[in-house]
């Protein structure tokens, strides 16, 4: 009877004993860039305006008209 009752016990361990756990693995996992991350300053691609100084003044009559 006693044997029974510890292969109860382990058994009863084994199936709720991580719920009592205090390991979180979702506390560990990386979920993104951090706050250093962000610290970096950033590249910013040049404007369209500064790509291109050759472009024809009849071209950009036309673009502006068209809105």
């Amino acid at each position: 009877m006693l044997h029974n009752l510890a292969k109860a016990v382990r058994e009863l361990q084994r199936t709720f004993g991580d719920a009592f756990s205090p390991y979180r693995p979702e506390h560990y996992y990386m979920r993104g860039p951090g706050p250093a991350c962000r610290a970096k300053p950033t590249r910013r691609a040049p404007s369209a305006a500064l790509v291109r100084t050759d472009t024809p003044p009849a071209l950009v009559r036309f673009a502006k008209s068209r809105g």
